[in-house]
């Protein structure tokens, strides 16, 4: 049976048009990532979300800051908005699952946040050294 435990959780947020501190009142949370990107007056922006229960985490995100990206995602000053959920694939696995809570999937993509899963061969940095 899969448990839905990631190790890490972000809120990657691209195509910004706000200055940061507004960005950071709106989501009514702080970024730890704004920067530049390609474009003019265009920037990327991360919010590191706890792992520590992550299903109240992705609850809380949802309800603290997902009615305001839904609307800077509705007029553009967000261009996307993706959370970004990490697990770890054992170096000597077979094979991983990871069953992703309905009501948590469903309170984030309420607000037009895509969901991508990422995955991570782990004990690679113990296999090297």
């Amino acid at each position: 049976m899969s448990t839905f435990q990631p190790f890490a959780i972000a809120l990657r947020l691209s195509g910004v048009s706000v200055p940061q501190n507004d960005l950071d009142a709106a989501l009514r949370q702080l970024t730890v990532r704004y920067e530049p990107e390609d474009a003019d007056n265009s920037f990327y922006a991360q919010v590191d979300v706890p792992v520590d229960n992550p299903v109240r985490a992705l609850l809380e995100l949802a309800d603290r800051s997902g009615p305001a990206i839904a609307a800077m995602l509705e007029d553009r000053r967000i261009g996307k908005a993706v959370l970004d959920i990490a697990f770890d694939y054992p170096a000597e696995g077979e094979a991983m699952s990871a069953r992703l809570p309905a009501h948590a999937v469903a309170a984030i993509a309420a607000h037009g946040i895509d969901i991508e899963v990422s995955v991570y061969l782990t004990d690679v940095e113990d296999d090297e050294e």
